[in-house]
């Protein structure tokens, strides 16, 4: 069954520093891979510079631009939110064909529009900026993914692992232990307890396939959630603490933040990032091709830590702060933080 789709775009929440038109495209083809798209929308302050130059990209995909002013140097974010929430909530009532939305925002306020969609049996998928996207809103959606992967990328590395190129053929794709990811399981926990974050399940699965993109626990055998976690406390890479109001999760013994295989990857390409910038005062933005060719050198295969793509690889350390991108020209870059 072909599925209806309906974009709606907080622009200011979510709006690429550069290569904005490259974006959009990629956002569309994102959008056409779900179903049909019927209906699009974008907010923002169209008179502004910054936003004025994506009119034409826009309008010749029939986006509807809707006009939400600035007050001063600040966006009026209440009436911004409303705007959307209400498109969103009249469309829902008056087109019920429509069945999947695209929400490009990554704010907390958007929960009860998200819950409303999920109580009318739709499906949602959001688009954010991982970093600093709310937990609570994507625990709710059926999907959530980084704005930065709306790029097309010329990398060689973007053919995904598995795909036969000589003969078109898809093969299957190799699988990754299932103590690589206790191991990320406990790399999460740790990390929130680190940034006295809870460690309840619900955040820690959300935390979790942020900073592991693509990772479901149904793909290693696991019905439930709680069952991955429970197998993870088992082989002692987690321990489960409980009391009147909550569980959190805790690390466990197995587990290693120094010598852990992601870890010492991670290390190894700001170590190698560092060294690229050998000779400037600042860090640089370097080429992920090269980036990549580097980092292999020094015996780091990222597809055997569970990344079909360099680029999410790149993703996950920028996820961790550790470094930042940029995109230009279909050419993607990486400097070190």
């Amino acid at each position: 069954m072909s599925h209806n789709v309906a974009i709606f775009w907080d622009v200011e929440n979510v709006k690429p520093s550069k290569s904005t038109n490259m974006f959009i495209q990629g956002l569309w083809d994102y959008a056409e891979n779900l179903g049909r798209v019927v209906s699009s929308f974008a907010y923002a302050d169209w008179s502004r510079s910054g936003y004025r130059q994506l009119g034409p990209s826009l309008a010749s995909l029939h986006f509807n631009m809707i006009h939400v002013p600035f007050r001063g140097r600040n966006r009026d974010k209440n009436s911004a939110d409303m705007h959307l929430t209400n498109d969103c909530l009249d469309l829902l009532r008056f087109q019920d064909h429509v069945d999947t939305y695209v929400l490009l925002t990554g704010d907390s306020d958007f929960r009860p529009l998200v819950m409303n969609l999920r109580k009318a049996g739709k499906t949602t998928h959001i688009i954010c900026d991982i970093k600093n996207a709310s937990n609570h809103l994507l625990r709710l959606a059926d999907s959530f993914s980084d704005y930065r992967d709306m790029f097309p990328s010329e990398d060689d590395d973007s053919v995904e692992e598995g795909f036969d190129e000589e003969d078109g053929r898809r093969e299957n794709k190799p699988t990754y232990s299932k103590e690589y990811w206790f191991e990320r399981l406990a790399e999460t926990a740790s990390i929130l307890r680190k940034e006295n974050k809870g460690t309840d399940p619900g955040n820690v699965k959300i935390t979790m396939k942020k900073l592991n993109q693509g990772f479901d626990e149904k793909s290693l055998g696991f019905k439930r959630w709680g069952d991955f976690i429970a197998s993870a406390s088992r082989s002692g890479f987690v321990s489960m603490e409980s009391d009147e109001k909550q569980s959190e999760i805790i690390p466990g013994r197995q587990f290693s933040q120094e010598t852990g295989s992601l870890q010492v990857a991670l290390r190894t390409l700001v170590e190698t990032l560092s060294e690229m910038d050998a000779n400037s005062a600042e860090p640089q933005f370097h080429r992920y091709g090269v980036v990549s060719l580097k980092i292999k050198e020094k015996g780091i295969n990222t597809k055997n830590l569970g990344f079909s793509q360099f680029k999410k690889f790149i993703s996950s350390a920028e996820a961790r702060g550790l470094v930042e991108t940029q995109v230009e020209r279909l050419t993607s870059f990486v400097r070190r933080q």
